[in-house]
């Protein structure tokens, strides 16, 4: 029995095995459409099939395709002969990957996700300098940047050389998944990024950055973090026509985010709104919080304004900060390192602690229902008292 091919997107071409002959498919103007190639199918004649693929791709691309003459596209194949085979370059490693990159962007990716993830590993296989053709070179690399990252990241990026390879099977470019037999890493969960800091640790951590002499102007910023829980990028974005003295409020409505391409630095963040309507929020200033913000105000600045900048003004690059403030500041006051966004995860945690609902919880964090708030703090709610005997 044939595979089922899975639904193909305008000018993508998905190979197809049926009857141990190969087939293209695709989806052009809403139509789907299937070619038999008539040939069996082999490594090389799956080779022979990605020309077919990619003139049919070009055809769509500049407006040339007839769906009525589907035939014509039969003869490109031609008869190659047995020794004239080894003269057809297969595509390397990095090439496919390039490939890749460019089909995920079609499909939607972020050109954030793209910079930061997908161009890194580009880079990775390109430092490998090898083509990756069967499972123990596949090992060797997974190995090998195994050595360099977290069990949490090269899980993460184990993901996406699996994503890789099936796709490349499926587009008649690899014979089979290299990545298939390899098993994530066990993620120590006591070690985990997730965990939040204690009390005592943002006491620490607040006390250790206000008298550092390089970064205590991030003070008020960190404490930010800490006692709102917002997104780096919102803290970042906030500005003085936000905050209402009158009311000890502040509005959260928007951020200032990275680039597309996945630029932190603050020329390149862009304003953005929040992810729904439903995460703007009105947060109550506390006493401390109101102190602070009226000890850093100008006396002559404009609504817009940012409140939080770098120490030359601009808006604060979050990669640069977590590198180069948060670690150090975590070595000092002796705290186990957790990143930035670790500040909003700890207040949320104490909130809940300290009686708060579900929703007022998912208020707070700026999600429009508790539905992530209970996957992630359910297990803290109403905990029964044990027994002591």
């Amino acid at each position: 029995m044939p595979r089922k091919p899975k639904r193909t997107e305008k000018g993508e071409i998905a190979l197809w095995v049926r009857g141990d002959k190969l087939w293209l498919r695709w989806r052009y103007e809403k139509n789907r459409y299937a070619l038999s190639l008539g040939l069996d199918d082999s490594p090389y004649n799956r080779y022979r099939s990605q020309e077919v693929a990619n003139q049919i791709k070009t055809d769509i691309a500049y407006g040339q395709f007839d769906p009525d003459n589907l035939e014509k596209y039969k003869p490109i194949l031609g008869t190659v002969p047995v020794e004239d085979c080894t003269q057809i370059a297969k595509p390397s490693t990095v090439s496919l990957f390039e490939e890749f990159i460019e089909h995920r962007r079609r499909e939607g990716t972020s050109e954030q996700a793209i910079s930061t993830r997908y161009n890194a590993m580009l880079a990775n296989l390109k430092r490998l300098n090898q083509d990756i053709e069967d499972e123990d070179t596949a090992r060797r690399f997974v190995d090998t940047l195994r050595t360099r990252q977290s069990p949490r990241i090269a899980n993460q990026n184990l993901t996406l050389l699996k994503s890789f390879a099936d796709w490349a099977v499926e587009s008649g470019q690899m014979t089979i998944n290299p990545f298939t037999k390899i098993r994530p890493l066990k993620v120590d969960k006591s070690q985990s990024r997730d965990k939040p800091f204690t009390q005592d640790e943002i006491t620490r951590f607040l006390a250790a950055v206000k008298v550092d002499p390089y970064y205590w102007r991030y003070h008020d910023f960190c404490m930010m973090l800490f006692y709102l829980g917002l997104r780096p990028s919102e803290c970042i974005g906030l500005r003085w026509k936000h905050i209402d003295f009158t009311r000890k409020q502040v509005t959260i409505c928007e951020s200032l985010s990275r680039s597309p391409e996945g630029k932190s630095s603050g020329y390149a963040r862009q304003r953005k709104g929040l992810k729904t309507t439903d995460g703007n929020r009105i947060l109550d200033l506390t006493s401390k919080l109101v102190d602070m913000l009226l000890g850093r105000r100008p006396e002559k600045v404009g609504p817009e304004a940012l409140v939080f900048t770098s120490p030359t003004g601009k808006a604060i690059d979050d990669h640069n900060f977590s590198q180069r403030v948060w670690k150090a500041i975590c070595q000092k006051a002796g705290i186990e390192y957790r990143p930035p966004y670790n500040a909003r995860h700890s207040l949320l945690s104490h909130l809940i602690e300290a009686g708060a609902t579900l929703p007022q919880t998912a208020y707070v964090a700026g999600h429009k229902d508790t539905r992530m708030v209970a996957q992630t703090y359910g297990h803290m709610i109403n905990r029964p008292k044990m027994i002591d005997f």
